[in-house]
């Protein structure tokens, strides 16, 4: 179980105290979870409520003595009078830590609180708070041993934005790019915005693969979710990989190396994803041009040409796009002798429309020998 960063915690208890009616038994059943996932919820819980730190082991003596008060004050008055007031009841009139009681509305506490860390723009967290948040993750994913990633992506042609349609509407923009990342995200991962028209992401627990399936998600959300017209810009958005321990080891190195993947999706076009380490780059490529029929992906049967093959993979032109991820049974032919040559993979890379008629480059990771094999018979062509 990957632990949450203690300001999620914090936010999944402050929204269930907030829901009108509170919901009380959904928040204790909330904090037991917590606790037996290994979370500080105690110390957090009295932090929200009363105000007051503690260290987690004194808020654990603390809670219990607040549940056997409530009890109490129940028995007594005949009816619960709930969380809050017993908690209040307790460190004013038993533990005697709260001399001078304010009350404080949460909306109020949390908007003083997460201002401090968040983008008020875009409520996502600031660039502060994401580096010392990757800090955090890439100790605990060295001390764990798994993969982290971090993916950088910035709005394409964000000045044109703001100048032909004005700051207000690239101010929109910005929020509503902002909410779809959101959306795409899990609990576990965090997301900042990392500059003016730059966002950032940590995703722990995620290999390279894994992040790109996310970046491009959220690539296409963009492009899809904004539709261009006299008020309203074509928006997209290009972004950057790197991965802890593959490409990089610290933060700082993580960060440079994802920015290094975004500097080429914007030389190599823009709306598009670059994975910064080696893996599109490690291998010798050779051209080839064959015809090719697919089966897999979400349009059944497809027909593509290739256009090169390294020892690792295949590069096909197609006249529509693939889903990251998508693994593909495919059939080349014809090769020496008339032969055909089954493959399978999975599509790592989408990069276009280009060209007229459009079509889209699509990368294959090819699994076993079988880009070796279609090395050797490369001498064949359609």
């Amino acid at each position: 179980m990957k632990t949450l960063d203690p300001l999620v915690v914090r936010q999944s208890l402050i929204d269930l105290l907030e829901a009108q009616p509170p919901r009380e038994d959904e928040f204790l059943g909330r904090v037991e979870t917590l606790r037996r996932q290994g979370h500080p919820v105690y110390s957090e819980t009295l932090h929200i409520l009363a105000h007051l730190t503690f260290s987690e082991p004194e808020a654990r003596k603390h809670w219990r003595k607040v549940a056997r008060h409530r009890r109490q004050m129940q028995a007594e008055l005949g009816r619960d009078v709930g969380l809050r007031v017993a908690i209040l009841d307790y460190f004013v009139n038993f533990d005697l830590a709260l001399k001078n009681p304010k009350v404080i509305e949460l909306s109020v506490y949390q908007r003083t609180e997460r201002s401090a860390v968040s983008d008020g723009l875009t409520g996502l967290f600031n660039q502060a708070y994401f580096r010392s948040s990757l800090r955090r993750e890439v100790q605990r994913a060295r001390r764990q041993r798994y993969q982290l990633s971090v993916v950088l992506l910035d709005l394409d042609d964000f000045k044109r934005i703001n100048d032909t349609f004005g700051h207000p509407a690239g101010d929109r923009v910005l929020a509503k790019t902002a909410a779809l990342v959101r959306r795409t995200l899990r609990e576990i991962d965090t997301a900042a915005r990392y500059g003016g028209e730059e966002f950032a992401l940590i995703l722990p627990d995620t290999p390279r693969a894994g992040a790109l399936v996310v970046a491009e998600r959220i690539r296409r959300l963009v492009e899809r979710g904004f539709k261009p017209s006299a008020h309203q810009p074509k928006v997209t958005l290009s972004g950057g990989i790197a991965t802890f321990p593959e490409d990089a080891v610290t933060p700082e190195d993580l960060i440079q190396t994802a920015d290094k993947g975004l500097y080429r999706s914007k030389a190599e076009g823009k709306n598009r994803i670059t994975l910064a380490g080696p893996e599109r780059r490690r291998a010798l490529r050779f051209p080839a041009e064959h015809r090719v029929t697919m089966r897999g992906g979400p349009a059944g049967r497809i027909v593509a040409r290739t256009k090169n093959v390294s020892e690792t993979g295949l590069l096909l032109s197609l006249k529509q796009s693939m889903p990251i991820g998508a693994n593909l049974d495919l059939l080349v032919h014809p090769l020496r002798h008339g032969r055909a040559l089954g493959l399978h993979g999975e599509v790592v890379r989408v990069q276009g429309p280009a060209g007229v008629p459009p079509s889209y480059d699509v990368g294959l990771r090819l699994y076993g020998d079988r880009a070796q094999r279609l090395l050797l018979a490369r001498g064949g062509s359609a």
